[in-house]
């Protein structure tokens, strides 16, 4: 299986979240330390400047609104980081990033697969292969999922409140698969249009999954209108596809146009 990542992307924005949480953090200490004024420069004292007289005049403004705009930064960075960075998983000695994983349990294929990693675009995770292209929707929280045709729900937990800003969410995965199809047609279409794409594009099969890389997932499954797995099982609903529709030819085809629109980088 070949692989096209874009390294310079996932890594700019780890170091991108890792600096919003520390710039929150920051943004923390500012606040505690505002909440201190009252005792470090009493009010009614004179103050020996302009800005600690600013301070004492607005501490109160300054340590509510440093808490909470350093509360948003700090889950905001965390997002990233959970998204982007390498991270010790449940049950594993391994630290990998998610789209390490992905591609470690996809392992096997042959060289008529490849596997493009953030350097697609609309698409971050996208599998061409015989069988056509294969989308995937990744998500890498824990906890429990329920899914009911085309309806995803979470329960409703205190820890849940405080980690909203830190996990993915779980949104509507499904509609999200579905909107990514049909982003993928259309950049399939601008290569026919544009002739960079030798064969049709709408004799290019586009199916998907969505795929939950954390083991510590608990999903109850009633009838998904898509398909959904945890990552170890990944292998086995690109195996069970509809098998081989496109011609080693037009594998080829298929391959070098998404390569030559990707952007891959490994640095």
């Amino acid at each position: 299986m070949k692989i096209y990542r874009n390294l310079a992307e996932i890594k700019r924005k780890e170091s991108l979240g890792r600096r919003i949480t520390l710039g929150g953090l920051a943004v923390l200490f500012v606040g505690l330390l505002a909440s201190f004024t009252p005792n470090w420069f009493p009010p009614g004292e004179p103050a020996a400047n302009g800005l600690i007289a600013f301070v004492q005049s607005y501490w109160a403004y300054i340590s509510f609104g440093s808490l909470a705009l350093g509360f948003l930064a700090s889950n905001v960075g965390s997002y990233y980081i959970n998204r982007f960075a390498p991270r010790r998983w449940p049950d594993s000695n391994r630290i990998a990033r998610p789209d390490e994983l992905v591609e470690q349990n996809l392992k096997g294929f042959d060289d008529k697969y490849s596997l493009f990693l953030w350097s697609l675009p609309d698409a971050p995770y996208v599998l061409a292969g015989p069988g056509g292209v294969q989308i995937f929707i990744v998500r890498g929280d824990k906890g429990q999922v329920s899914v009911s045709g085309d309806r995803w729900k979470e329960p409703f937990s205190i820890g849940r409140m405080f980690t909203a800003f830190t996990r993915e969410g779980l949104g509507n995965p499904g509609r999200e698969l579905e909107e990514s199809k049909q982003k993928m047609r259309t950049l399939l279409q601008e290569g026919e249009s544009s002739q960079k794409l030798g064969i049709q594009a709408g004799g290019v099969p586009i199916e998907g999954a969505v795929v939950f890389v954390n083991p510590s997932i608990n999903l109850n499954l009633d009838n998904p209108t898509v398909p959904v797995v945890p990552v170890a099982q990944l292998k086995k609903v690109v195996r069970t596809g509809k098998g081989q529709q496109l011609s080693n030819n037009d594998v080829r085809a298929l391959t070098d146009y998404l390569r030559d629109v990707s952007v891959v980088s490994e640095a």
